[in-house]
């Protein structure tokens, strides 16, 4: 039993750097179980259980990813920031589930509904302006 003991916290140790991470993609494979779960509640599409396996090795494998990023940039090539890329696929995909979940739930695409915002509102004025600038900014540099 204490070599057990040794061997875990050896391995807690090792992947303490990488443990954030870690925690923020458990949090959004939750995330997104739950909204896509209250979304076929609400749309009464019976929940399959291959669904919720889906979520478990959704886990296990984008657990199993970030590691081995982790591993390839910590000991092979540190020049290239492996964890973050992957993360940020892995966080972008997760996003936009979570977000289609939502436009299932409510109705509401929350990209469509933003830009519609922006378009609507003055903010649509401060963007052309500042763009207007940095344009005009770019042609007298050269």
């Amino acid at each position: 039993m204490e070599k057990v003991i040794k061997l875990a916290f050896w391995l807690l140790a090792l992947l303490s750097p990488v443990n954030a991470v870690m925690v923020t993609m458990v949090f959004l494979i939750i995330v997104d179980f739950i909204t896509g779960s209250y979304a076929s509640i609400k749309n009464r599409v019976p929940i399959r259980s291959s669904r919720i396996g889906h979520t478990i090795s959704k886990f296990f494998i984008y657990n199993l990813v970030i590691l081995a990023a982790f591993f390839l940039e910590e000991h092979i090539v540190n020049e290239v920031p492996f964890l973050k890329i992957i993360a940020g696929f892995i966080a972008i995909t997760e996003i936009k589930s979570i977000l289609e979940n939502y436009n299932a739930i409510y109705g509401i695409n929350p990209f469509k509904a933003l830009t519609n915002l922006i378009k609507l509102t003055s903010l649509k004025d401060t963007i052309d302006i500042i763009t207007d600038d940095n344009a005009s900014k770019d042609k007298d540099a050269e």
